[in-house]
């Protein structure tokens, strides 16, 4: 989209986050913690290239951590 300058896209993404509503992905954040926003988690998996998560869906995440939470 042609930006170039660090602070516009520093507020671009700021923005995103609020339209989406999702919490912004601290770096120091403790695993101690409960896990993040599933909203935040599934649009990380999605930042991936390739055929497996582009055909991701909500819905489909939603299913996998759910079985990956009962598990540990």
């Amino acid at each position: 989209i042609g930006i170039t300058d660090f602070e516009h896209m520093k507020d671009l993404s700021h923005r995103v986050r609020e339209l989406l509503n999702i919490e912004e992905p601290l770096w120091n954040r403790s695993i101690a913690l409960p896990r993040r926003d599933e909203m935040g988690l599934f649009l990380e998996k999605k930042s991936r290239t390739g055929v497996w998560a582009d055909s991701l869906t909500y819905p489909e995440f939603l299913g996998s951590s759910k079985s990956e939470s009962t598990e540990t």
